[in-house]
């Protein structure tokens, strides 16, 4: 709980008054119906800058999405809501064109809020794999992930964040990011994460935080991997990185429970989202039994 400070009766010079801000709220509700062929997008309601492309079926029944944000970012006080809704048996892959953007605040400190929410029917398969998000130097981002997942609903998703413009000599000695991962089956915790960058703080150089880095990738999948199944994939991640002359980072496998994750820690957004895409491929056929099939607005 937060302690609430005393206030003081003493006469103090009035505080300086702030800029209003103007925020421009976006959402978004998207819902997906399995159909006797393939996946329909059924349902779209909109508010704001928040859009998507007609369906794609590049797989002739699962339907590709790709959200649109024409704005590219969000200043002070904006908000962005995604909701999406798969029934019974739908399939599903949704993306984006671009990397989102959280540009700095203002001097009240007004919070940028980005949320995602899916609820997945049993039988069900949802693919979410956007693009990073870039948060800039005095932003105040709050980034939030949550997903439903009933009976036996699959789920594969990453998110990836982005700490400052270092191309542009722009670090994160200002502002915060909090972010936060929900996953659930049938009203049960999966899994639950919550990670706050402060700008400026030790933790962003510390080896116990993140060493230096600035980009954080996460990548969860609701399937369970044998030792010899995560061997091969180290083992793949080392030759990628060799091949690709990769930056120095940091890649870290695991699984918990019925999930399994992969981290990385390092400087290169493109290098995060191709060892995902590449971990992506050689996971699909086992996850739902398909191969994989790369949106066409991952080559432009």
């Amino acid at each position: 709980m937060t302690a609430i400070a005393p206030v003081s009766t003493d006469s103090a010079a009035p505080s300086p008054t702030l800029p209003a801000t103007k925020s421009w709220p976006a959402a978004i509700e998207l819902g997906l119906r399995a159909s006797e062929n393939r996946t329909d997008l059924v349902r779209i309601s909109h508010k704001g800058p928040l859009r998507v492309q007609r369906p794609f079926y590049p797989e002739g029944d699962c339907c590709h999405v790709y959200l649109l944000h024409p704005p590219g970012g969000m200043v002070a006080g904006d908000t962005l809501r995604v909701a999406v809704s798969l029934g019974a048996g739908a399939q599903a892959l949704l993306t984006t064109p671009s990397a989102g953007k959280v540009y700095r605040s203002d001097l009240a400190k007004t919070a940028q809020c980005q949320g995602v929410s899916a609820e997945v029917a049993d039988g069900a398969c949802l693919e979410w794999l956007p693009q990073e998000t870039i948060v800039f130097e005095g932003a105040e981002a709050e980034l939030s992930n949550q997903f439903t997942l009933q009976g036996d609903a699959r789920l594969c998703a990453w998110d990836i964040v982005v700490l400052g413009r270092r191309a542009s000599g722009e670090g994160f000695a200002r502002g915060r990011c909090r972010q936060k991962i929900e996953i659930s089956r049938d009203d049960k915790p999966l899994f639950v994460e919550r990670t706050e960058w402060l700008g400026g703080s030790a933790m962003l150089n510390a080896p116990w935080g993140m060493g230096g880095a600035s980009v954080s990738g996460s990548f969860f999948a609701t399937m369970i991997c044998d030792q010899a199944t995560m061997d091969s994939l180290r083992e793949g991640l080392v030759a990628l990185a060799k091949q690709s002359d990769w930056l120095a980072a940091e890649w870290g496998l695991s699984q918990k429970r019925d999930i399994f994750m992969a981290r990385y820690m390092g400087d290169s957004p493109e290098q995060c989202r191709k060892g995902f895409t590449w971990l992506w491929s050689q996971l699909r056929p086992q996850f739902n039994g398909r191969t994989a099939c790369s949106p066409r607005i991952w080559n432009t």
